[in-house]
């Protein structure tokens, strides 16, 4: 039996966000081998947790442990020698708690989930178990175009010596591990640039593809975009496609284009005053209901790197994606096959309208996906990847 340690930022099994569900994707994979004893540790945020009610962690692992985490003051942020996703995270409680599980238990590997907790590769290194760091991004790349994108000179500033800093720690914490694991081939690609001779496997999201509980009767000839819009580079994404010169093409064309996910009440109202044809939501319980009424997903995705997981998540509700040159991270799906390819906004909206009126195309396309998906984005997949990691 393999006994491995899986320390991560928080319980991720609501799965409210891409970062979570991947986690808890990951989780599921590892217990999918029944040899296995698994020990999750995660921070429990006293603040957002006390009033929910978790069990669905602790059935699924061998054990559970919990270490209290309250956020820092934003000066203490933004005046600390580490990257603002390190300085929230790195606590005298968890170091504590995890040095002491492992000097008192030995495990065969140990995941540490995601950059914020890179830095406890100081210390664990000298533990026994393969060390395997999980990246949901290169979070140096993401932070360059974050700061990149930024027209405030302050924020600029501001994000410009995190980038900085990102840079830095990454590269020294992240190069320690044993192994690397990236939630897509772009991913991997980078990280090969970034840390040379590393051993790096890409571990996709698991989707499940035949049991997505979409209705398909309420559906219309709309567009629909996902994200997390209160987030700068989503919304420097969606910024960038709403000055493209043939905008107004949605209302011309009579399909409109759903924004669906949170963001700022400014922003939303400000997008529904002045872009006819567009709808922007805000937040929203679930964004099924608007897939329900999509027939076409539209990617956006110039900035940042958090549309990994919408891209999984349009193939499994059956819609056909357009997407802007450079947002599909994933080498094995092939435009024109698998998705619509633009070159610039402009295009996109152009081929977004052409893909509308082309019915047999949209099928071609949702199918071809479907089939890519099946394999490559199953629990399976994903668990023979951690058992070639751990072996």
């Amino acid at each position: 039996m393999k006994k491995i340690l899986f320390i991560t930022y928080n319980n991720p099994e609501k799965a409210s966000r891409g970062d979570d569900l991947y986690t808890w994707n990951i989780i599921n994979s590892i217990k999918h081998n029944k040899d296995t004893y698994l020990h999750v540790v995660a921070y429990y945020e006293e603040a957002k947790d006390k009033y929910v009610t978790y069990s669905e962690l602790e059935k699924k692992v061998d054990k559970l442990t919990y270490v209290p985490f309250v956020y820092k003051n934003i000066l203490s942020i933004g005046f600390s020698r580490y990257p603002a996703m390190i300085s929230n995270r790195k606590t005298p409680q968890m170091i504590k708690q995890v040095t002491d599980i492992l000097q008192k238990e030995t495990y065969d590997a140990i995941f540490v989930n995601m950059f914020r907790l890179s830095y406890l590769i100081n210390y664990i290194k000298d533990f026994p178990g393969i060390k395997i760091f999980i990246s949901h991004n290169l979070e140096t790349q993401l932070s360059h175009s974050t700061y990149i994108y930024q027209s405030n000179p302050i924020k600029k500033l501001a994000y410009y010596l995190d980038y900085l800093k990102t840079q830095y720690y990454e590269k020294k914490y992240v190069s320690k591990f044993d192994c690397i694991t990236t939630i897509c081939d772009v991913d991997k690609e980078l990280f090969q640039k970034f840390i040379p001779n590393k051993p790096i496997e890409v571990l996709p999201p698991v989707i499940n593809i035949d049991n997505c509980n979409i209705k398909t009767d309420k559906i219309e000839d709309k567009f629909i975009i996902c994200g997390a819009f209160h987030w700068g580079p989503k919304y420097v994404n969606l910024k960038l496609l709403l000055s493209a010169s043939n905008i107004s093409k949605f209302k011309e064309s009579q399909h409109e284009l759903m924004i669906v996910g949170r963001a700022n009440q400014a922003d939303v109202n400000y997008v529904n005053q002045n872009f006819p044809g567009v709808h922007m939501t805000g937040p929203v319980e679930s964004v099924i209901p608007y897939y329900e009424k999509a027939r076409i997903a539209i990617v956006p995705e110039l900035v940042g790197g958090g549309f990994k997981l919408k891209i999984a998540e349009a193939v499994q509700y059956s819609k056909p994606i357009v997407a802007i040159k450079g947002s599909v991270t994933d080498r094995t799906m092939i435009p024109g096959i698998h998705y619509i390819e633009a070159d610039s906004f402009e295009e996109l909206i152009t081929k977004s309208i052409e893909l509308m009126q082309n019915p047999k195309l949209q099928s071609e396309l949702v199918n071809n996906s479907r089939d890519l998906f099946k394999n490559r984005y199953s629990i399976s997949y994903a668990a023979n990847v951690i058992n070639k990691i751990i072996q």
